[in-house]
């Protein structure tokens, strides 16, 4: 109890524990937290209750992997299941009460960042954010592949520097666009027609991604570069390369670090230290990347290089 007082007297979250209502509390938290975006993956044997500090402009999405939640909101209580994910608008939040054996993964998004995830998806700028619903079926193949994406995004930042891996910077971003696609709107649009992208925008996209590939890249910046919206960069990747954006530039880092190995210059450099000069700083991630794109272990590529 004087662990979790203590927790609430520190700050830095916009939520405080109520600690009246916490019976012998078991609460374990672990991730990220930055102004725009955070990460965390919450376990509680013992349940708790949590009510806003002040008033923010933030959204919460929150997958629960067991047990349950309530959000009691001003506009309505919404039940928060491992079948349905939840989003709810700080500001709307009178309390959130988590129920025993409970755990979840989550994230806040700061509402600038969605509006500007979402006048770079979709090309318009009217300062807004879609109608979306409160709660979500995990069952559709989008809602999973959010959930997965924020898991993994989630576990990554335990693990890494994150200013140092220049990966991340653009997880982050996709996530952003994932959950505005993934999730739900209270009353959906029709579906646009695809419009046709001259071909000149995808070579600019890939002639700005070549050029910059040792800095933070960003799909908003490649979209701009191109004179198109993000949804329509991904789309043209999709359909006249196979690949998505991400997947290319990762594919090109490597293409660069292979380069780098094979490279009599480069033999006095690490393979870490090769790597993290092309944003890949998690070594473990990088090693499986880099095995399923070449077929085998960087160490083995520079042995290679050196017996030539």
């Amino acid at each position: 109890m004087r662990q979790l007082q203590l927790c609430n007297d520190r700050g830095g979250l916009a939520i405080g524990f109520d600690v009246l209502r916490s019976t012998i509390p078991d609460i374990a938290i672990a991730g990220s937290q930055t102004e725009a975006f955070s990460l965390w993956e919450t376990r509680s044997s013992s349940g708790f209750v949590t009510k806003p500090k002040f008033n923010a402009q933030l959204i919460t999405i929150r997958f629960v992997t067991s047990g349950h939640i309530i959000y009691r909101r001003r506009s309505g209580d919404v039940d928060g299941v491992p079948t349905h994910a939840t989003l709810v608008n700080f500001n709307d939040l009178r309390e959130v009460q988590a129920y025993g054996a409970f755990s979840a993964v989550s994230g806040t998004f700061s509402v600038d960042v969605l509006m500007a995830a979402h006048a770079a998806l979709t090309g318009r700028s009217d300062g807004t954010l879609p109608d979306l619903a409160p709660t979500a079926s995990v069952a559709t193949p989008a809602m999973m592949a959010l959930f997965l994406t924020l898991r993994r995004v989630q576990e990554q930042i335990q693990a890494i520097e994150c200013h140092d891996d220049l990966t991340f910077q653009l997880l982050k971003e996709v996530l952003s666009y994932q959950l505005l696609s993934a999730w739900p709107q209270r009353d959906a649009p029709a579906p646009s027609q695809a419009q046709d992208i001259p071909s000149r925008s995808l070579g600019r996209a890939l002639d700005y991604i070549e050029a910059n590939l040792s800095r933070a890249l960003t799909l908003a910046d490649i979209a701009a570069v191109a004179g198109i919206s993000v949804r329509s960069l991904q789309n043209r990747f999709r359909r006249d390369l196979g690949r998505t954006p991400v997947q290319v530039i990762l594919e090109r880092r490597l293409a660069q670090v292979h380069q780098d190995l094979m490279s009599p210059a480069k033999a006095s450099l690490s393979v870490a230290d090769i790597a993290r000069s092309w944003g890949f700083v998690h070594m473990g991630d990088f090693g499986q990347r880099y095995r399923r794109q070449y077929g085998r272990t960087p160490t083995e590529t520079r042995r290679t290089g050196r017996a030539l």
